[in-house]
């Protein structure tokens, strides 16, 4: 998939060039099936993201990426107008200069990431955008325009607010967060292949498998037989899935607790490595069918989730999940995340997220690590609540970040 679709970037379709096009142009639709090439590497190469492989995989497809730069499941990339500066960090689901459409034009401008600047988790760079060194882009917020902004600089929210300060983590060494030493890079590029190859495995072997045994079978014309064969089969390797990486995550790493651990040291890897099987094995396959029933809590439970009576989930977003706690009767709707961790300066930081009873979160609302909603509260669609606060019981919260809903 890696080498077909840089090929056929590359061999196809001309180099883009920055400007204003009519959505019925050669060169829009040279974008849109650039567009579709990274949607579907988004299903298929879901492991490359979050890897050491991924700037390889973007500069493949044109984009200019410097050293050591941290790529997790970016979408909406036009790799020839995408610039990524050394030590720079894209998080996950950020929308990374995606392309503006208007009256029937579309335009494309170069998007630049400075050097070790950090875009967080479901964030909004416009096309266009110019980040300067050192800028930290917060959890689902929009980058401010290019005159706005200065090296150095934290932003916040849609629309963007500056934070003066925020929290810093100081007293690891260079070593475990921006220079790893060879044996560092080679073993955590051996983790992170294993955790690649295994889902595509996995579905070839059981795949090869089912074959084998069913070819017999439908010679015969048994029907009744291949088609009560197969529904086993997807039920068994649908729970299959789920058993594979809930014993990998006890074997492998265990019970979550609060901590920071730098990003170049083996638990890092072991941990995205899990979550990464998570994503692309247990989450497709079997939690996924299970959202909105009574199952889903009882699966997170196996993962380690603590989750009470009568939850109603909607949503498979969670990753460290022994630090998810959920009071009785809450309601998690579409997207919501207990999000238990952050990559800001390269220093994985993990700590609780506690939920009370009867609380309502919104589609795609977040909660991030260290922070408490209490009973009865209600979150807004959207809704960011930042880590360290608290929620107090029986009120209502909307926004990014989180404010009192009015009314």
């Amino acid at each position: 998939m890696v080498l077909i679709s840089a090929g056929l970037r590359r061999s196809v379709l001309p180099r883009l060039q920055p400007g204003t096009y009519a959505v019925h142009s050669r060169v829009y639709c040279s974008k849109w099936l650039v567009s579709h090439i990274q949607e579907a590497s988004l299903n298929v190469l879901s492991g490359l993201y979050a890897t050491v492989y991924a700037p390889l995989w973007y500069r493949l497809l044109g984009a200019k990426v410097g050293r050591d730069a941290e790529i997790s499941t970016a979408q909406g990339v036009i790799p020839d107008m995408l610039t990524l500066g050394d030590e720079t960090f894209i998080a996950d689901a950020v929308m990374l200069g995606d392309e503006q459409v208007d009256g029937g034009w579309m335009r494309i401008q170069p998007t630049v990431v400075s050097h070790r600047s950090f875009v967080g988790n479901g964030s909004y760079i416009p096309d266009g955008t110019t980040l300067p060194e050192n800028v930290l882009i917060g959890v689902h917020s929009r980058a401010p325009a290019n005159a706005e902004i200065v090296s150095g600089d934290t932003w916040l929210g849609s629309p963007p607010i500056n934070l003066p300060a925020r929290e810093q983590v100081s007293g690891y060494p260079e070593h475990l967060t921006f220079r790893p030493s060879p044996w560092r890079r080679l073993a955590r590029g051996m983790i992170e292949g294993l955790r690649i190859v295994l889902p595509h495995a996995t579905v070839i072997a059981v795949g090869y498998t089912v074959m084998m045994d069913l070819m017999p079978v439908a010679q015969a014309q048994r029907w009744g037989a291949v088609f009560g064969y197969l529904a086993l089969i997807g039920l068994a390797y649908s729970l299959g899935n789920y058993l594979l990486v809930a014993a990998l995550k006890w074997l492998a790493v265990g019970r979550y607790r609060q901590r920071s651990e730098a990003m170049w040291t083996p638990f890092v890897w072991l941990s995205e490595g899990i979550t990464s099987l998570y994503e692309g094995m247990a989450a497709p396959n079997f939690m996924s069918y299970l959202r909105g029933t009574p199952w889903l809590p009882l699966a997170f439970r196996g993962l380690g989730c603590k989750i009470g009576r009568g939850v109603y989930m909607d949503t498979t977003d969670i990753t460290e999940f022994d630090c998810v706690s959920i009071g009785d009767h809450s309601e998690l709707n579409a997207g919501a995340c207990p999000q238990t961790h952050l990559f800001e300066d390269r220093v994985m930081k993990i700590d609780q997220v506690l939920i009370g009873a009867q609380v309502y979160m919104g589609p795609r609302s977040s909660v991030l690590y260290s922070a408490k909603v209490g009973d009865g509260a209600r979150l807004g669609p959207l809704t960011l609540v930042m880590k360290g606060e608290c929620i107090p019981a029986s009120t209502s919260w909307v926004g990014c970040p989180a404010a009192p809903a009015r009314g």
